[in-house]
């Protein structure tokens, strides 16, 4: 899950995971045969490119002989899908491209993407069980032409989880977040954090991106519905949806927590946290690395407080995924390159060791390879529990309209927040227009 949003039984330790065939491939350099010449081209996003560098250069490392010629994609989404068009429509299709996941179906339907079945069901050690499930099910098509089919690989396990500076909490003298943490125990504390100068909030207790998908998705399951209705239309005046906009929003217009016009005239969430213009952030593992830059105090990070008695959590991801001309043209190199990519001792341990990503390899989980980072964060294993409370976006909405989801949602909490507008009506407003939107969509095939 990309910060940009491209405007990209509790679990403890995996039983079992010993006795997987991956499990062994995990730990251990893998045993199949190796390329010894070659190129491999990758199209990545603009902002990946500094991250993913390394993890190139370690291929080459390990294969040499083997070279990767990458390319840049523009990260907006209609420039993205612009480009990857162009690219197909001109049979220049890289061998791999990078995708996130609200384009899984539009890629695939395109003929951008190939399924990833074929490479999962392949005989190496990446499987059809080898990824977490619930990020793997963001590139699964659930409709059309491609029904069933798995396009795209997700290249890290990013959910949302709570970030919290020890020092605020220290200097008040509270206790740090737990498990327990209820929505409400997490709005109290951040009411006592949070400091004013009269009327002006200076510091506030928490900061969290309310018209994100990661934020309100998870909540309105946590309250008992569901974003879309049986239609695949948007339905914005439930009581859920107008109970969760308005615990959030009611926070914003209290000055204790700090929405998106607040959060940008800070900077960034992570420049809101690093700066302590705010004691607590709801965000991803993405963060990790900027705010270790950026932060004096000493922090870590909790698990989501549960809503109406139930843990949900925000999540995304961005993916990797074949193309059509690469599996005719360089299936052998791809396909080595995937399994590599995903292993321990691969590029996976380059990748993590930026603190930017959650390995969404399950065998991984516990990998030291990430785990054993320094700290801060110190409390590792709230980004792997995380997971099993992963509330994805649904799948069905197509690119197009989340841009407009996005808009209208902002402009809902401006609406709300600045000029006082009841939270119902201005749902129903952003309802209206993102269901055009979907209407539109829908007839255009």
């Amino acid at each position: 899950m990309s910060p940009s949003r491209f405007t990209p039984s509790r679990r403890t330790v995996l039983a079992g995971l010993a006795a997987s065939p991956f499990a062994l491939a995990a730990g251990s350099r893998l045993a199949f045969a190796q390329p010894t010449s070659g190129t491999l081209s990758i199209a990545v996003f603009d902002w990946a490119e500094i991250g993913v560098k390394p993890v190139f250069a370690a291929y080459e490392a390990a294969r040499p002989g083997v070279k990767i010629e990458y390319s840049i994609l523009p990260s907006s989404g209609p420039e993205l899908r612009q480009t990857l068009l162009s690219r197909r429509l001109a049979n220049k299709l890289p061998d791999i491209t990078y995708l996130a996941d609200i384009f899984a179906t539009q890629f695939a339907d395109a003929g951008i993407t190939a399924d990833m079945r074929t490479f999962l069901n392949s005989g190496g050690p990446i499987t059809m069980t080898s990824l977490a499930k619930p990020f793997l099910d963001q590139y699964l098509v659930v409709s059309g032409p491609n029904k069933d089919g798995i396009f795209g690989l997700p290249i890290g396990a990013d959910t949302v989880v709570l970030y919290y500076n020890k020092k605020h909490f220290d200097d008040a003298g509270i206790p740090y977040p737990d498990d327990t943490w209820t929505f409400e125990k997490q709005i109290e504390v951040a009411t006592a954090l949070t400091q004013k100068n009269g009327t002006t909030t200076t510091r506030y207790g928490l900061a969290a991106s309310v018209p994100w998908h990661a934020t309100y998705v998870p909540g309105i399951l946590a309250l008992g519905d569901t974003l879309l209705d049986d239609k695949n239309m948007y339905k914005l005046q439930t009581e859920a949806a107008i109970k969760l906009f308005t615990m959030y929003w009611d926070q914003v217009k209290a000055g204790v927590l700090a929405s998106s016009t607040q959060i940008n005239q800070l900077g960034t969430m992570q420049q809101a946290f690093g700066s302590g213009a705010a004691s607590m952030i709801q965000s991803v593992r993405a963060l990790v690395p900027s705010i270790r830059d950026a932060m004096t105090d000493d922090w870590d990070v909790a698990l989501e407080p549960t809503i109406n008695g139930v843990r949900k959590t925000g999540m995304g991801s961005i993916a990797q995924a074949i193309t059509p001309q690469g599996e005719a043209n360089n299936k052998d190199l791809a396909y080595d390159y995937l399994n590599w990519f995903y292993s321990e001792d691969g590029g996976m341990k380059v990748l993590t060791s930026t603190y930017g990503t959650v390995p969404p390899v399950e065998a991984l989980y516990n990998s030291p390879i990430w785990t054993d980072l320094p700290g801060p964060p110190y409390d590792n294993r709230v980004f792997a529990e995380s997971i099993q409370y992963g509330a994805m976006n649904p799948t069905s909405i197509p690119a197009d309209v989340q841009a407009v989801v996005d808009t209208e949602l902002l402009k809902a909490e401006e609406a709300v927040v600045l000029n006082n507008v009841p939270v119902a009506e201005a749902l129903k407003n952003a309802e209206a227009i993102i269901n055009e939107a979907m209407a539109r969509n829908l007839a255009a095939g």
